[in-house]
């Protein structure tokens, strides 16, 4: 589906457009951080201040709240920061009274950054909101305050432009930011060679995937997820590890999690009577370790997305805290929680999830994959319709454009 281009070059002006950014998570930081260099790209005497992380430093924002202490997974969780939460708001309401933005450019966040949209609003201050709040999978309404409150929603998904528009909102499709940056240019096999697995020196993969296969552990990206997730990957490995003892299991470290913490579930889980394989964890390094996989474990969030752009099967997992779990599903109507299957409208890709996700479960549904190449085969044709939807590259660069377009229109 095509994007709409918005940006004009604008008329010179004697002051220096000033953007606030908030992002509050590392996917959010790693977006905003796009969209930021966009921007300076267009009008290199901008002004860009807010909230994020490393990422969207390096991008030129002033940062008033660094991200470290913000990503948190759940009600329980948030309940724990709330305080500290509140005080980054009620500092960041008063530089949007104080200092007047041209705009104020809000990315995910949604509990933390609903708030301010409607701060800004009543304070003249224009919103777009770039990757909002998935309305469309739980709490509806929140498309129509937000309608209320951003002159313009820039949506990652067509049917989320056409959800917010039907509540009303001014909303557009400007692609999802993945397409840009979720790939890689190895195949497999020059994967698993630049990963220095054992099987990487094998001719054929078909052959090499039967009896060594790859399988990629993504437990997720909080601590919380790797409390109630990670533990679980673990005894399903020593139960696949059985079966296949010269399968090579591989873990892209994702961005906030430590090392230290890794070996601590290991330890953990290494009991009596209880194998854990050896697991190579890569750092910087996770669109090779997914491709180099022949079936990737993936926590229910956006890497099960990039587990679709680049095409590798999974099995999607999620488990989180009892009280976080029955909230969530009071609230939301979906029957699935993967991204891949609620883009496609259909279960394409298996889900294990609160007391679904055991370690026998997940054995069992593991080993149905990786003893039938032809499932393998037949999601991955499915995986490749989801990337096409997603659109094409340059989300950032659209989502750049909407803000001066919608800071002329102010």
């Amino acid at each position: 589906m095509p994007q709409t281009s918005f940006y004009r070059k604008p008329k010179a002006e004697s002051r220096k457009p000033k953007i606030m950014i908030v992002a509050g998570e590392p996917s959010g930081d790693l977006h905003a951080s796009h969209v930021a260099r966009r921007l300076t790209a267009l009008r290199p005497d901008i002004t860009l201040f807010g909230m994020g992380g490393d990422q969207m430093e390096e991008a030129s924002v002033t940062l008033d709240f660094h991200i470290r202490d913000s990503a948190v997974m759940g009600f329980a969780d948030v309940i724990t920061v709330l305080p500290m939460f509140l005080r980054k708001q009620a500092h960041l309401k008063r530089r949007i009274r104080e200092e007047r933005p041209d705009i104020l450019l809000l990315v995910d966040f949604a509990e933390f950054n609903m708030p301010l949209a409607k701060f800004a609003q009543k304070h003249g201050v224009p919103v777009v909101y770039y990757i909002p709040p998935k309305a469309w999978a739980w709490r509806a309404k929140r498309a129509q305050k937000l309608a209320k409150w951003a002159n313009f929603v820039a949506a990652i998904f067509p049917f989320e432009a056409e959800f917010y528009r039907n509540a009303g909102a001014n909303a557009e499709f400007v692609g999802h930011p993945l397409v840009d940056f979720a790939q890689t240019p190895l195949s497999t096999q020059a994967a698993r060679k630049h990963l220095n697995l054992k099987g990487s020196g094998l001719e054929t993969l078909p052959t090499s995937d039967e009896n060594t296969p790859v399988i990629g552990l993504m437990p997720g990206s909080r601590r919380s997820e790797i409390r109630h997730i990670f533990p679980i990957m673990l005894r399903t490995a020593a139960n696949i590890a059985q079966i296949y003892p010269n399968a090579e299991w591989i873990l892209p470290l994702a961005p906030g999690i430590s090392h230290e913490l890794i070996a601590k579930c290991q330890q953990e889980q290494n009991q009596p009577g209880i194998q854990i394989p050896h697991i190579k964890i890569v750092e910087d390094g996770t669109y090779p370790a997914m491709r180099a996989s022949t079936l990737l474990l993936v926590t229910s969030g956006t890497a099960t997305l990039e587990a679709a752009c680049i095409g590798t099967p999974m099995i999607i997992v999620f488990r989180t805290a009892s009280l976080n779990w029955h909230i969530v599903r009071s609230l939301t109507p979906l029957e699935r929680s993967g991204l891949p299957n609620l883009i496609a409208g259909r279960d394409i890709v298996p889900e294990l999830l609160q007391t679904e996700l055991t370690p026998t479960a997940l054995t069992n549904l593991s080993l149905d994959f990786l003893q039938n190449p032809q499932k393998r085969e037949t999601q991955r044709e499915a995986l490749q319709k989801v990337h096409a939807q997603l659109g094409t590259a340059g989300a950032a660069e659209r989502t750049a454009e909407l803000v001066f377009s919608t800071i002329r229109q102010a």
